[in-house]
């Protein structure tokens, strides 16, 4: 496919405007991002399964009166005003796994109506209160869920080639670049990740975990290349994503990352979604080009 004339002058008059609303044509579907997400949601769904009664229960944990006195002890309504969410409405545990249920059979909905955005809507909206209810027991998968929910339903499943679809890949590509690179430099300010044991530090403790490496681990020759490695890879990685020579390299080496940070922290929903999100700078089309849909 070739640019028209019109498309090129948009290209050199409108740079800024080109990189979030040019779609490209070699880019691999987010097709295949969108059916990710509907997995890791399903998996967000189920994890709640089990222990909803202890949490969100009318004696739970986290019910709505003690949720309410503990913002209310702790000064807090002010700052958590914007975790809306219907399932501050009730503690009945029917009603939550009532809605635990329909958020699975929207995320497999999510897969089977392919062409559909307003599924991707609902199954972000179900997701994203599921988290403000999570008060106190959210985790960085929540962060990652959502944030890639919420650009997949700007994306237009019937036309991969349109703005809309240009502009949902950049917000991923952009937000999932700087999370990786502000993760490894949050890990410079911490003096573990320069004397060569943060890897040593990050395994899971024992309940949680489910490939033990400590054994491993212990060897200075093992934990400090791989220290360092950890923090290396996500720095480097996250800018070489944005130059096209590096970028095949750099989603490979930050994919192979994710894998071995979720062995060694037991993050697996978190760092699985970003494995997914990062397949937003795939390139899979043999012609270079671009084009614009109205």
């Amino acid at each position: 496919m070739m640019e028209s004339p019109g498309e090129s002058s948009f290209v050199k008059a409108n740079g800024w405007q080109s990189f979030w609303f040019l779609s490209d044509a070699n880019a691999c579907s987010l097709r295949y991002i969108r059916i990710g997400l509907a997995i890791v949601s399903t998996w967000y769904f189920l994890s709640h399964w089990t222990d909803a009664g202890v949490w969100f229960a009318d004696s739970g944990i986290l019910s709505t009166s003690h949720v309410a006195g503990f913002l209310e002890t702790g000064d807090l309504t002010d700052t958590s005003q914007w975790r809306l969410s219907p399932l501050f409405l009730t503690d009945s545990l029917l009603i939550v796994r009532g809605y635990l249920i329909v958020g699975v059979c929207l995320a497999v909905a999510c897969v089977w109506f392919q062409s559909s955005r307003a599924v991707a809507i609902c199954l972000w909206l179900m997701v994203l209160w599921l988290a403000n209810r999570s008060l106190l027991i959210d985790g960085p998968e929540e962060l990652a869920i959502v944030f890639g929910l919420t650009y997949m339903a700007i994306y237009s499943p019937a036309h991969e080639i349109s703005w809309q679809s240009a502009l949902a890949r950049r917000l991923i590509q952009v937000h999932t670049s700087l999370l990786i690179g502000i993760s490894g430099l949050a890990m410079l300010s911490s003096l573990t990740w320069w004397d060569g044991t943060g890897a040593f530090g990050i395994a899971a403790p024992v309940g949680r975990r489910l490939v033990d490496l400590t054994t491993l681990l212990t060897s200075p020759g093992i934990h400090e290349p791989l220290t360092h490695a950890i923090v290396f890879t996500a720095v480097l990685g996250s800018i070489a994503l944005w130059i096209p020579r590096l970028t095949k390299p750099a989603w490979i080496a930050l994919t192979a990352w994710c894998v071995v940070v979720s062995l060694l922290s037991s993050q697996w929903m978190y760092l699985g979604t970003i494995a997914i999100l990062l397949q937003s700078f795939r390139r899979c089309g043999d012609t270079p080009s671009a084009s614009i849909d109205g």
